[in-house]
């Protein structure tokens, strides 16, 4: 019976490391995408770097943290990261160039709350409906939240 009490205290005492672990990483990956992402008073131009530098870096994170919940529940541009998303159609952004001028849209316009649009040229690959390669004057728009900009729509249109 000691040795059975021995057993199962060493099993629990592992499981609560375990479980102890888990939860100091995840805190700690919380707060590593949280100073990665530009402040609250950042211009939407600036988010928009900042997630376009993340794109291209494939961090998923930064970009799925700049990206409005109500967006939708597409991956922010988080194709081909692992070998389960190889056959997904979540788009990679490979490049991008010409961020053009920010164009401003009232809530009466969009149905819904105020954003701001801006045109680049990225280059993709693995985006449903697109050949890969260049597309000019791709508009990603963001409304304003609590935490700053927030990207709530991107295509042509």
């Amino acid at each position: 019976m000691g040795r059975r009490r021995l057993v199962l205290g060493g099993v629990v005492a592992a499981v609560l490391v375990a479980a102890g672990t888990a939860t100091v990483l995840s805190v700690t990956h919380a707060q590593t995408v949280a100073a990665r992402l530009p402040p609250a008073s950042a211009s939407s131009e600036q988010v928009l770097r900042v997630y376009l530098r993340a794109a291209k870096a494939h961090d998923c994170a930064v970009t799925e943290a700049l990206t409005d919940d109500s967006g939708g529940s597409d991956t922010a541009w988080c194709g081909g990261r692992t070998p389960s998303s190889w056959f997904d159609d979540h788009p990679d952004l490979l490049g991008y160039r010409h961020i053009g001028a920010v164009s401003r849209l009232s809530a009466k316009e969009t149905g819904r709350a105020a954003e701001e649009c801006i045109p680049v040229d990225v280059t993709e690959t693995n985006m449903t409906g697109a050949e890969p390669g260049v597309l000019p004057g791709w508009q990603f728009c963001f409304r304003h939240t609590p935490a700053g900009w927030r990207l709530t729509d991107e295509g042509y249109g």
